[in-house]
């Protein structure tokens, strides 16, 4: 089936699914874990398979090759899982960075800069890294910087680790004034994992139509 038609497949999935479910983590239960919903903790273990990740950037940005969209997701879960970082948070964290990969700011896709490291505004564009892996590397090294302050698993990519006040931010509410400035930081990012968890309902739904959305 081509790519369109399963896009097109799926929103109608959603459309059902929406009509039926409301959000599935809210600020007022943080305390819950159930693999059915996400944790808004920095240093905790995703949820979502690479597959699930990359379906999701796939379904907001149908223009990127599936093959690059599942190779970006494997790297996050792998070099996630390396230092314990959360890699639900750190994909939908990339999503709201780039756009969906579709990037258009100061940052560049061929830096293979995935969090805007170094990205200050006034067309500074921030660091660069020679392929994927590094750039995913670098990203996860320093969501760890701010959430923890446990030394890092692999040799150091990320040269702005050393400025991060390490264990400062170890959710994803308090990112807001250390990440970014922007004061809704938190909600964005949040509002991607709701996405993306509604996004894993959707697959499962699209599961008993035999679908391979790779394929």
């Amino acid at each position: 089936m081509r790519l369109q038609n399963k896009i097109l497949l799926i929103f109608f999935l959603a459309i059902g699914i929406f009509a039926r479910t409301s959000e599935p983590f809210l600020p007022n239960n943080v305390h819950f874990t159930s693999r059915n919903y996400y944790s808004i903790f920095i240093m905790d273990q995703g949820r979502c398979s690479a597959e699930e990740l990359a379906s999701m950037l796939l379904f907001y940005n149908p223009g990127i090759n599936s093959s690059k969209a599942l190779k970006i997701a494997h790297f996050y879960v792998q070099e996630s899982l390396i230092e314990g970082v959360n890699s639900d948070i750190a994909f939908c964290q990339m999503t709201l960075e780039t756009g969906f990969l579709n990037f258009g700011g100061d940052v560049h896709q061929k830096q293979n800069n995935f969090c805007g490291l170094g990205a200050i505004g006034g067309a500074v564009k921030g660091e660069s890294f020679p392929d994927i892996k590094t750039g995913v590397r670098a990203h996860i090294q320093h969501l760890k910087a701010y959430a923890s302050h446990k030394n890092i698993r692999q040799k150091s990519v990320d040269k702005r680790f050393k400025y991060v006040k390490r264990g400062t931010a170890t959710n994803i509410y308090k990112l807001t004034g250390k990440w970014a400035s922007d004061p809704l930081y938190d909600k964005k990012i949040e509002g991607l994992l709701v996405r993306l968890y509604n996004h894993k309902r959707f697959l499962a739904k699209a599961e008993e139509f035999k679908l391979d959305f790779f394929n």
